[in-house]
């Protein structure tokens, strides 16, 4: 994992959805990053890079609505229909297609 990539990712990702990125935190081995959607609907980017860990969860007024977590290998998702779940997948979602599917999921739910 690429914290620099993971970034600039994040950057493309905003501002083709016209997103705001935030970043909250940033160590040697550990980010925090945020994609503002309005004041209470995000889309937070965890990540630590000696576990090989990301978590990507669309948040809305402080609860999780769905995510994608992924740790050393093994990789879940928090459904939207259940997100205190977890439904293990073969593989992470990218930035891009969580970012994607969440604007999707809060289109076809008026959320937006």
């Amino acid at each position: 994992m690429d914290v620099n990539k993971i970034i600039g990712e994040a950057n493309e990702v905003a501002s083709k959805y016209h997103l705001k990125l935030v970043e909250v935190d940033r160590t040697d081995n550990i980010f925090s990053l945020k994609l503002l959607v309005d004041n209470d609907l995000f889309i937070q980017i965890y990540g630590n890079i000696e576990k090989d860990k990301l978590n990507l969860t669309l948040v809305f007024k402080n609860r999780c609505l769905y995510g994608y977590d992924s740790e050393g290998g093994r990789y879940h998702c928090h459904p939207f229909d259940g997100p205190e779940g977890h439904v293990f997948v073969d593989k992470a979602r990218t930035l891009q297609e969580f970012v994607q599917e969440s604007m999707r999921l809060l289109e076809e739910r008026d959320i937006l």
